[in-house]
């Protein structure tokens, strides 16, 4: 049942050095192509990067250790003519790459692109002014596994039928 890789997806800001199996990679890929795109248009793209260099380019760019720590940053793209609602297009996509990590006993973590760093993250991969990004997904094997949610972590008042 998905629910329990619902339940053991955290936030993974510290990594074990292992590298992470080229077939896992794929398979979160996979799961992030599967994602629903708006109009179907599955334009989503992916940079995997595995080179320290530019794993350190990035952490100067955006201050974030755990970006060099992360054995595999995983990057989604799309171009934005492509889309008519990119951003959901990769969140969406973001999020199947979360489930499938956690499926696979890896740990990821969102990190945020913000508009300040746009062009210089842009530049550093070589992508092109038409594609868009919004987020760089570290993954690896965590040092530490957090703990899962339960149902106590379940808040029913957030809940509201029909109306406020």
């Amino acid at each position: 049942m998905l629910i329990k890789e619902i339940c053991s997806r955290r936030a993974v800001r510290s990594y074990k050095p292992n590298p992470v199996p080229e077939a896992m990679i794929t398979e979160i890929i996979k799961a992030a192509q599967f994602a629903p795109t708006a109009h179907n248009n599955r334009s989503v793209e992916f940079i995997v990067i595995k080179d320290p260099k530019t794993k350190q380019a990035l952490f100067k760019l955006l201050d974030q250790e755990f970006l060099t720590q992360a054995p595999v940053l995983l990057v989604p793209v799309i171009p934005v003519e492509k889309s008519v609602a990119a951003v959901q297009d990769l969140s969406l996509a973001s999020q199947n790459i979360f489930l499938q990590a956690a499926g696979l006993g890896l740990g990821t973590v969102w990190k945020n692109i913000y508009k300040e760093n746009l062009d210089p993250v842009r530049k550093l991969l070589g992508l092109p002014d038409k594609f868009l990004l919004v987020n760089i997904i570290p993954i690896g094997f965590p040092e530490e596994l957090p703990s899962p949610h339960d149902d106590k972590d379940f808040d029913a008042k957030k809940i509201h039928r029909e109306k406020w």
